[in-house]
């Protein structure tokens, strides 16, 4: 397997995930938001600063941007470790994912394809291990920065989302 499959594979899975959050978040709040019981859930607990579903969308396609330069990167210029770095921090995201659907013993957004999608980047990750060399002091280096790096611009991106929804709104001219 060579660093482009990887790559194509961990974007791909990626995006399944994230549009099935794109998808699912505002009918997941609207549908629960009154219901004591999910109270605490991730996306019930912050439904009051929660972004449209268009803004949503733009974060996703920032972060997919990111994801694809990165890995380009990777590609390029043959670190497979980059690559991998993206997938595990992909991966440890889906675990949020995991434990909220065994917490709430239902699908939650994110869960379906986080269940269905955990186990196949966890083969993914065994068969390019399986096939290829890798540098395990830069792997153990690049991932906690990539990890890092993720929260810190999601951090930003979600901080500023009002000025993405402004932004929306007035380039489509719905306000």
């Amino acid at each position: 397997m060579t660093i482009a499959h990887l790559s194509l594979i961990i974007l791909s899975l990626f995006m399944l995930h994230e549009f099935d959050e794109i998808i699912l978040i505002r009918p997941w709040i609207e549908k629960h938001r009154y219901d004591p019981r999910y109270r605490k859930e991730l996306f019930i607990a912050g439904k009051a600063h929660y972004p449209s579903t268009e803004t949503i969308a733009v974060i996703i396609a920032e972060e997919y941007l990111l994801a694809s330069i990165g890995l380009l990167i990777a590609i390029n210029w043959h670190i497979p470790e980059l690559a991998l770095a993206f997938g595990i921090c992909h991966t440890l995201h889906l675990l949020v994912h995991i434990a909220e659907v065994l917490r709430f013993r239902r699908a939650v957004p994110g869960g379906i394809t986080a269940v269905l999608t955990f186990p196949l980047l966890l083969w993914l990750f065994a068969c390019y291990l399986s096939q290829q060399p890798l540098s395990w002091p830069l792997l153990l280096t690049l991932t906690p920065l990539v990890l890092v790096a993720i929260l810190l611009n999601l951090a930003w991106l979600h901080r500023h989302a009002a000025d993405i929804d402004s932004w929306l709104h007035k380039t489509g001219g719905t306000k």
